[in-house]
């Protein structure tokens, strides 16, 4: 009777086989077994891989037997920014249509997301936050400048159109130019 290798070093040298059998291990009387039945025990008295993480068994190994992993690292990015404080600010500062309100739902979202670990997401909210915060800005800061240079502009012509009038007033008349 012929046994397998694969058998005795799985199931041990002085353990019996349940049965007396294992799956195609022991053959015939004088007989090799097959290569069908050689692959079925290999198969099924191989030990379970109870590993973790489990390496694919189709990835290239080294020399030694051992896979190896490639990771393809860039540059590390920086957690993305919700811009709360500025959201903060252009909400208190009660701009027109609410914008700085909307920076800071945004900048809340931004950061709830962060926290929940969703970076990409956080990215997104934080870009509109700064997106609404410049608007806010943009709407805050121009209307009083351009009513800064209006009024310049209107000061500046009116002491010229003032300069022109106080010339006519105190030109002299004579009696003769009325004759």
């Amino acid at each position: 009777m012929w046994i397998c290798p694969v058998y005795l070093r799985s199931v041990g040298a002085g353990q019996p086989a349940v049965g007396g059998r294992a799956a195609g291990a022991i053959s015939g009387p004088g007989r090799p077994p097959s290569k069908r039945s050689l692959r079925e025990a290999e198969t099924a008295l191989e030990p379970m891989d109870t590993s973790y993480p489990r390496e694919d068994p189709r990835a290239p190994r080294k020399a030694d037997g051992a896979a190896h992993t490639a990771l393809a690292l860039g540059a590390p990015r920086s957690p993305p920014r919700d811009h709360l404080i500025w959201s903060v600010f252009s909400t208190l500062y009660l701009n027109l249509c609410c914008l700085g309100f909307l920076a800071l739902a945004y900048s809340i979202k931004a950061r709830d997301q962060k926290v929940a670990g969703d970076l990409e997401a956080a990215r997104r909210f934080g870009s509109k936050a700064k997106c609404y915060n410049i608007l806010a800005a943009m709407w805050a800061l121009v209307p009083p400048l351009l009513l800064l240079a209006l009024v310049v502009t209107g000061a500046l012509h009116l002491s010229r159109l003032a300069k022109d009038s106080a010339a006519f007033f105190s030109t002299k008349f004579d009696d003769s130019d009325y004759d």
